[in-house]
């Protein structure tokens, strides 16, 4: 059999043991991270709470006769509820021994008559929840604003891993990115659940979301050995384990009521990837990359032997890898720059950060990707962490809003090939706004409809986001299509990060603000999702010339003269999955 590519040396190679195993970090990581990515909704989950009238502690009088007695009513977003931050003025060691008399019933006319004041110490409604982060550390009142960054920092942390993770794996490699961040992961969660200090915590989670970012050197470790004809399934399984494990999540949540213990729980599954660490392969394309073709001999003799097939003798296989190795380091094609544009540095700087605006269809393409990305961002993880919002069971709503993860990412696979990827993601968008928008309309007795309305928002927000990887990949061209991706991650995370402030500050002070953020921001997304151009069964553009003339064939005459200077990388039709997308 003839090898032209190292593809064809992998499709003899063929799919087994071995290409699970290389898969398992992934796997792994998969089960491990949503414990964390998602630990706002149970670790730090929003609560009720009120003022604690030490002198009443001890009364026989019932909880709800104490709130009557010291807490007064406001009004909050037009709902009158009882006031968390304020109470009554009043000798309460002078009724504290006394049984509660009817007498003592604070009626509205002498509430509004009562002086009150601020609140120095809170009780909690542990009714859901036996203890928080923001029970803890008092994150309430006028210390509210601290409590969204336990979530927030988590993502800050993404934002800043994601880059550094790509950068550090293709230098040192899968294996030893994967096993130092195994180490720094375990070491740093269970460190996190036992300090004192809302700012380690702080700290922990901000460490926690760039170890996050692991996820994709892991999935490429395995990618990079799968044969191509089974690349697309993989990518549509790839984010089942991540729906495993927030149903595992809200299950574990529903036993384990206190969030130190549960974290320290979520974190034992990151030993089965510090047991994996001595038999972990590194990738054998990468090792080729690197010139060390002597071990990705051996890896990929081992990787036969294990799913029980023949590959050439080990001098063929060599002069077969050092083939390979050429292939891959050909020089690349490098525009040259004007004697205008070498004079400077900032000049070249200046055009580095304008290029993905540089031609028309190139500035459509980003102004509605990043749109899309950042609605994209912020309705996903707002609907996702939303459990204490939307239902009085958050546990069975972490359990449903996962499941629904499976058909959102899997179900709109043959619809997006039908109908083609920028109206079905303006559709999933609209769909998701109206759905969310909805529940305003609904009345709060209907508690059942608006679970409901916010399950159907989760399920086609999440078919946003998978048909946004593969849109993204296949819109930008291949000389900025790694930037591209890159920072269209970035916009969903800046999404990401302004979520938990709505759920958590916005919320307190109006009851509609997350529904009407969320559904807003939706309904935005489906106008981005106009801006782009329709990418299906177009071909791939490696160059700005190209894509000029694939979507903008008005221009296509005065296209050539519009290039990105700068490295021009050779076509990378990697096949994308939506492994990232939690």
């Amino acid at each position: 059999m003839e090898f032209k590519t190292f593809d064809d040396l992998l499709d003899t190679i063929g799919v087994g043991r071995w290409t699970l195993f290389m898969f398992s970090s992934y796997i792994l990581w998969a089960l491990q991270i949503p414990y964390f990515s998602m630990g706002g909704a149970f670790y730090n989950p929003k609560v009720d709470h009120w003022c604690h009238v030490p002198e009443l502690q001890n009364s026989s009088w019932t909880e709800e006769q104490k709130l009557n007695y010291s807490i007064p009513w406001e009004d909050r977003g037009g709902q009158l509820q009882r006031s968390q931050c304020r109470a009554f003025v009043r000798d309460y060691e002078q009724v504290a021994n006394q049984e509660w008399s009817p007498a003592f019933m604070t009626t509205p006319e002498e509430a509004s008559n009562l002086e009150t004041r601020s609140c120095s110490e809170w009780d909690y409604d542990t009714s859901t929840f036996n203890s928080t982060v923001t029970m803890e550390w008092d994150l309430v009142c006028d210390r509210a604003s601290m409590s969204p960054f336990f979530q927030s920092f988590y993502f800050f942390g993404i934002a800043v891993g994601e880059p550094l993770f790509g950068v550090l794996s293709d230098k040192y490699g899968r294996r030893m990115v994967l096993i130092t961040s195994a180490v720094g992961f375990v070491v740093t969660a269970t460190s996190s659940a036992l300090v004192p200090l809302y700012s380690l915590v702080l700290a922990g989670r901000f460490i926690l979301g760039m170890i996050h970012s692991i996820i994709g050197p892991a999935y490429i470790q395995g990618i990079e050995v799968t044969p191509k004809k089974y690349r697309t399934v993989i990518g549509l399984l790839s984010t089942v384990p991540f729906a495993i494990t927030g149903m595992l999540f809200g299950t574990w949540a529903y036993f384990i009521r206190d969030w130190r213990t549960l974290q320290l729980v979520c974190t034992v599954p990151i030993t089965f990837l510090l047991l994996q660490i001595p038999f972990l392969d590194e990738s054998p394309r990468w090792l080729i990359l690197q010139g060390r073709l002597k071990e990705a001999a051996r890896t990929l003799k081992r990787g036969a032997r294990w799913q029980g097939v023949t590959i050439p003798p080990h001098d063929e296989l060599m002069n077969l890898l050092q083939s390979f190795e050429r292939q891959n380091n050909q020089p690349l094609r490098v525009e040259e720059y004007t004697a205008e544009e070498q004079r400077g540095f900032l000049s070249k700087v200046w055009r580095e950060l304008t290029a993905l605006v540089r031609t028309p269809t190139l500035r459509r393409i980003t102004i509605g990707l990043f749109g899309c990305w950042f609605c994209v961002g912020l309705t996903y993880w707002g609907m996702s962490l939303s459990g204490t919002t939307y239902t009085n069971d958050p546990f069975l709503y972490m359990i449903m809003s996962s499941l629904m993860e499976v058909p959102g990412y899997t179900g709109f696979t043959p619809v997006v090939s039908r109908f083609g990827r920028r109206s079905v993601l303006a559709f999933n968008f609209s769909v998701c706004a109206a759905a969310i928008l909805m529940i305003l309309a609904t009345p709060a007795s209907y508690t059942w409809m608006v679970f409901t309305l916010a399950l159907v928002g989760k399920l086609f927000i999440t078919g946003s986001y998978g048909i946004l990887y593969l849109t993204t990949s296949e819109l930008f061209p291949t000389c900025v299509r790694s930037r591209g991706l890159s920072l269209s991650s970035v916009m969903a995370r800046l999404g990401s990060i302004v979520s938990p402030f709505i759920i958590k500050v916005l919320a307190n002070s109006y009851y509609w603000a997350p529904s009407v953020a969320f559904g807003a921001c939706a309904a935005l997304g489906s106008g981005f999702a106009l801006v782009i151009p329709e990418s299906g069964n177009k071909p791939l553009a490696d160059t700005v010339e190209e894509l000029e003339k694939i979507y903008n064939r008005s221009r296509s005459s005065s296209a050539g003269s519009i290039e990105i200077k700068g490295l021009i990388q050779p076509s990378a039709k990697s096949d994308s999955g939506a492994s990232n997308a939690v």
